[in-house]
């Protein structure tokens, strides 16, 4: 009764009587506060509630003052998340609030029903007893529409996590509920989505470096719950990845390694720079070729079989300073994920990996600034908020003065020579609202060197830039449905050139373009099914080589070859089903079409004979976009996880993929001499089916030792070499210098990982085979007598470990050892005279190997003190690469002097370098 008194002088106070009518109220999509005042002068009735709570409300009823109140009212605010209670003429509105008058339980007395039988998530009270002076975690929050509450059904959670301090999101946050047990990770952005059922529900939050925390939440139905989390002082001591520790048993996802910045404090800074692809290079089943190398390789595959990706857009030449650093300046990263095998749908156009590179999104509340100093390079980085409210901006960039390295080393082809690189990266991001923001990302990197000589090649001066520039808008249609919509530009320039002697002084321009669209949808249907979809298109130009003379002495006459370019569009769809805890399976099919456009010229061959330049018979032309040749196939994902138990799992995968731009590589050469070409009338895409097993386990206290297996078979079609005595440098019909053929590889990788306590790091051992048939239909098509041999990049046996030991929280030292089998080479194995020239006769192509490749690596880090209230944080950083100062063998070639045959061998840096760097954070 006191209840209802002092409704009764809430509503007495507010409202005066009106009189009442007697006719009908038409609406038609009209606001909820137009509506009511309708009603009230219509009749004797009386509205209380607050403004906030209707304002954008729109409602659309036909109201009857003849009819019955109650249901009228009820049916009007059936699609709001408002409920009423009438007291004769006065109307209280409430917010997702009843008020009872009899509680269930006791209707359940009156009915004569057992108490015990109640389910306590049931009993919803009106009222709740909110006690101000509790914190953020032990507030009951409200989720949904108690309207559409649904005992016993699932409602979709999602939102974004947050720092507190920053705004910045945290990716790979971990969002669970322990009853029943229901799990996800956040996303790059922060975003996450989790169904969960309806009812009382403790939802936990847990990321590195972050304090843990949870939220308790009465879940009626769909609804959004954004989480701040505040920084762990604590956690800035250690690297501490308890939110992923059970990641690789859980995820359907086989062959994939994430890589974030707090992995590169385990791993030495080789010449005092830490970087995220070269971390990626210690892990299983990637091999490093050395120095001077044009890339790394990946179970089996060649260097250009590599996509790499920076906020979506490719790079094609990740490698400065002869492939000591990366062209990532990781200051400016978020991280990177590495695909190996189960390559998802959405991502295409190469054979064998996938590195996708997101640049970190800049911070929200105020500036932040990071940099070091060292012998080889220095580099900086800046971020923070433009205006209030405005977009934020990140900046950062290196450069190097390689004179100390340079004269360090001795007997090298690099000692007295000039080396240098830059680059820059600069990215613009601003949150719209909720559900809209967008971000645009420009790249540019600068590699030049000068030689005063090479050994194989006839070139002085050498360069390459690297240019990137990449927009994308993201938008949240709903809890369950997001898309991320990007435009992009991608452009590499490789110039050559010779000028020791003025007659014959040139220039070479290689080059590639790429435009792209695309349209990834994320589709998230409940906990047990995901769906993602959408469609890429990609525009591609090549151009395989202008030469210009240069200087006024200069005899060379201008020359090119023929532009090359392609359209290809792949639309996808896979979907990732989960029945149960313990199976979950993802499959795919991505559909790529690629058309080869014009202008263009095509030789034509006689029938019969081989391909080469006595056998050319004519050529067709092409117009400008007049398509030339087309290529398409789908490309099939499959991949699925088993749960042994909860610590353990197997996993199987299949995969095929396509690749229609190819590269063509002199490896002899420390110079970067890249040639791309496009799959074209005479070139066939290269295709890869890979096949893949493994078994996982966590174990040892809780779960600090990471153990893998994996065995992979990968079938090439359409691989590349070359014929004996290829000319790849500025050749018009490289086809008659070219070979495809099968290829196949496979292998075994063995992983063993400690991620916590005062010794971390891990060990990897890889078996792996590379092998090629080039069995054509004439002699010079026929290579090793049409067997498969090993490619120029088979490394059997492959070692690497990370050991990092923490002496105290500010003193660490790490240890990086590789091991590698030596990679296969061809030999002379006699000489013979031709029309009095004395030859050299070879052995059959990679018969032998040259040595082993062995290198141990030393690093010593010093952080200051981590104080929060401090203007800048710094650590000294101290190195020493090759710390044995051994001399690894870089290639081998033989000349013949006075009738003897001389071997020489080729190293890049054979002498232990020392390096100190000083890094700081503000």
């Amino acid at each position: 009764m006191n209840k209802l008194l002092l409704l009764s002088f809430i509503c007495l106070f507010s409202y005066s009587l009106r009189a009442q009518g007697d006719r009908s109220v038409k609406s038609d999509s009209v606001s909820l506060s137009e509506m009511i005042q309708v009603i009230e002068s219509n009749s004797n009735k009386m509205f209380s509630y607050k403004k906030e709570w209707i304002e954008g409300v729109k409602v659309a009823q036909s109201w009857s003052i003849e009819d019955d109140f109650e249901s009228q009212l009820e049916q009007l605010l059936s699609h709001t998340r408002l409920t009423f209670y009438a007291m004769g003429d006065y109307v209280i509105l409430l917010n997702n609030k009843e008020i009872i008058s009899e509680p269930l339980i006791v209707n359940s007395f009156k009915e004569g029903r057992e108490v015990d039988g109640l389910n306590s998530e049931e009993i919803v009270f009106a009222q709740e007893k909110r006690n101000k002076d509790l914190g953020v975690e032990e507030t009951l929050i409200e989720i949904g529409n108690r309207k559409l509450y649904v005992n016993g059904e699932r409602s979709t959670i999602a939102g974004y996590v947050l720092e507190s301090e920053s705004g910045d999101p945290v990716p790979d946050a971990y969002v669970y509920i322990e009853s029943p047990f229901t799990g996800t990770t956040t996303d790059e952005e922060g975003f996450y989505s989790l169904n969960v059922p309806n009812g009382r529900r403790n939802i936990l939050i847990q990321s590195v470096n972050m304090k843990n925390t949870y939220r308790k939440l009465m879940v009626y139905s769909d609804g959004r719950l954004d989480v701040n989390l505040q920084v762990d002082v604590i956690a800035l001591n250690s690297v501490v990845v308890s939110a992923e520790r059970e990641a690789n048993t859980k995820s359907p996802q086989m062959g994939m390694t994430k890589i974030k910045p707090e992995n590169m404090k385990i791993v030495p800074a080789l010449l005092g720079e830490k970087d995220m692809v070269k971390v990626a290079t210690t892990t299983a089943g990637v091999q490093y070729l050395g120095e001077g190398s044009a890339g790394i390789n990946i179970r089996g595959g060649k260097a250009d079989q590599n996509l790499f990706l920076l906020d979506g857009a490719p790079v094609y030449n990740t490698n400065h300073f002869f492939g000591f650093f990366s062209v990532f300046n990781s200051e400016a990263l978020s991280g990177m994920e590495l695909y190996k095998s189960a390559i998802p749908a959405e991502y295409g156009g190469r054979l064998s990996s996938v590195f996708d590179i997101s640049s970190k999104k800049p911070s929200q509340e105020k500036f932040k600034g990071a940099g070091g100093i060292g012998p080889v390079t220095s580099k900086f980085m800046l971020e923070g908020p433009t205006f209030k409210n405005g977009p934020t901006f990140m900046v950062g960039g290196r450069a190097t003065y390689s004179d100390y390295v340079l004269n360090k080393i001795k007997d090298s082809p690099l000692k007295n020579n000039d080396v240098s690189f830059y680059d820059v990266i600069a990215k613009i991001d601003h949150d719209i609202n909720d559900n809209n923001s967008v971000s645009v990302t420009g790249y540019f990197s600068h590699d030049s060197f000068q030689l005063s000589s090479d050994t194989l090649l006839s070139y002085t001066d050498f360069s390459y830039q690297n240019k990137l520039l990449t927009a994308n808008w993201r938008h949240v249609f709903n809890d369950r449905l997001q898309a991320d919509f990007q435009v992009g530009y991608s452009q590499y320039d490789y110039n050559i050139g010779y000028d020791l002697l003025p007659t014959q002084a040139f220039r070479i321009d290689y080059g590639v373009k790429q435009s792209q669209l695309s349209a990834k949808f994320d589709y998230f249907v409940s906990e047990k099914l995901n769906y993602k979809f959408g469609l890429q298109a990609k525009h591609t130009s090549v151009t395989p080589g202008v030469k210009t003379p240069t200087g006024s002495e200069s005899l060379i006459l201008r020359d090119e070859v023929g532009d090359e370019q392609g359209l290809e569009l792949a639309p996808y769809v896979s979907a990732l089903y989960s029945p149960s805890d313990k199976i979950s399976v993802e499959g795919g099919v991505r559909l790529s079409v690629f058309n080869v456009l014009g202008p263009g010229e095509v030789n034509q061959y006689a029938e019969g004979l081989p391909i080469d330049p006595n056998s050319r018979i004519g050529s067709n032309e092409y117009g400008n976009n007049e398509i030339i040749e087309t290529y398409w196939g789908p490309e099939f994902r499959l991949s699925s996880r088993y749960s042994l138990n909860q610590t353990s799992s197997v996993k199987a995968s299949y995969n095929r993929t396509r690749q229609n731009i190819h590269l063509l590589l002199n490896s002899a050469s420390i110079a970067p001499t890249d040639m791309w070409r496009l799959s074209n009338a005479h070139i066939k895409p290269q295709i890869a089916d890979q096949f893949s097993v493994g078994y996982y386990k966590n174990f040892y206290g809780k779960h600090m030792v990471e153990a893998s297996a994996e065995v992979y078979y990968k079938q090439i079609q359409n691989l590349l070499d070359f014929k004996v005595g290829a000319d790849l440098q500025f050749n018009k019909a490289i086809e008659t210098d070219l070979l495809q053929g099968p290829g196949k590889s496979y292998g075994v990788e063995l992983s063993l990982r400690k991620s916590s306590g005062w010794l971390t790091g891990w060990v990897n051992y890889t078996y792996s085979r590379s092998l090629i048939q080039l069995d054509g239909d004439f002699p010079d098509e026929i290579i090793n007598g049409g067997n498969y041999f090993p490619t120029g990049y088979d490394k059997p046996h492959y070692i690497n470990s990370v050991t990092n030991y923490k002496f105290t929280r500010r003193f660490t030292m790490t240890l990086n050892v590789v091991y590698a089998t030596g990679i296969p080479t061809t030999y002379p194995t006699g000489k013979y005279n031709y029309q009095g020239s004395e030859n050299l006769l070879y052995s059959e192509r990679n018969a032998y190997r040259i040595p082993d490749y062995f290198r141990v690596d030393l690093g010593i880090n010093i952080e200051g003190n981590h104080k929060i209230k401090k203007l800048a944080h710094s650590f000294w950083s101290f190195s020493v690469y090759n710390l044995l100062g051994r001399d690894n063998v870089y290639s081998t070639f033989f000349r013949v002097e006075e009738g003897e045959v001389k071997g020489y061998k080729m190293s890049v840096f054979p002498t232990p370098i020392p390096t100190i760097t000083y890094n700081f954070t503000f």
